[in-house]
């Protein structure tokens, strides 16, 4: 059996990988759900056509913009469809696979991660018309970027304090990332996990 601590994508990620290598994986999640909708973007450059629909995600020329929340919620589906277990509101045992990140503690995300050295974003989320003009839409800056999701919302988020529009954010966003706006995205998360799997699978099998 193996554990993981963290069902966010990076661990959802991981535990796919080990457990479609034949593992038996149980991931311990600190939080009451999966999916937690303002801690990160919702940009990925590679999706699953059976998810484009399911999390709303609109194509651009960076990849996909879409709901990063429903995208964790369909891993989690599709780990333990394939036999794997999540322990809800339930922190990790000491001989766990660290999966959580770098992010510090805060309201509805009860552990602080360790892995990562990370900075603050802040984001939020607004209709296409009362996008701030500091932002541009579907464009990715140094320290800023603008993307509009299939839902026909548009996520923002910035280094550094965020402008607000005239008629206000629907949602205000905020979470601990890379301080390169392409490595807020999903797939780092994804590929950190397989990685972690990939090392997990690699010693296991030397020792065997």
């Amino acid at each position: 059996m193996i554990k993981i601590s963290g069902a966010g994508v990076r661990g959802l990620s991981c535990g796919l990988k080990l457990i479609e290598s034949g593992f038996d994986v149980t991931i311990f999640e600190a939080r009451q759900e999966i999916g937690n909708p303002v801690r990160s973007p919702g940009l990925i450059t590679s999706l699953d056509s059976d998810f484009i629909e399911k999390t709303a995600a609109k194509k651009n020329n960076y990849g996909w913009a879409f709901r990063r929340e429903w995208f964790e919620k369909l891993l989690a589906k599709k780990f333990v469809d394939l036999g794997g277990i999540i322990k809800l509101k339930t922190i990790g045992p000491e001989d766990s696979v660290n999966c959580t990140g770098g992010k510090t503690k805060a309201p509805g995300w009860p552990v602080s991660g360790s892995q990562f050295k990370l900075v603050l974003w802040n984001g939020g989320i607004v209709i296409k018309s009362d996008i701030p003009s500091e932002f541009e839409l579907n464009k990715i800056g140094n320290d800023r970027f603008c993307f509009q999701r299939g839902d026909g919302l548009v996520e923002c988020w910035i280094r550094g304090d965020l402008p607000r529009p005239k008629q206000g954010w629907l949602e205000i966003l905020q979470g601990e990332h890379p301080i390169s706006p392409l490595e807020t995205s999903a797939d780092k998360a994804v590929s950190e996990g397989y990685e972690i799997a990939k090392n997990i699978i690699h010693s296991r099998r030397e020792v065997s």
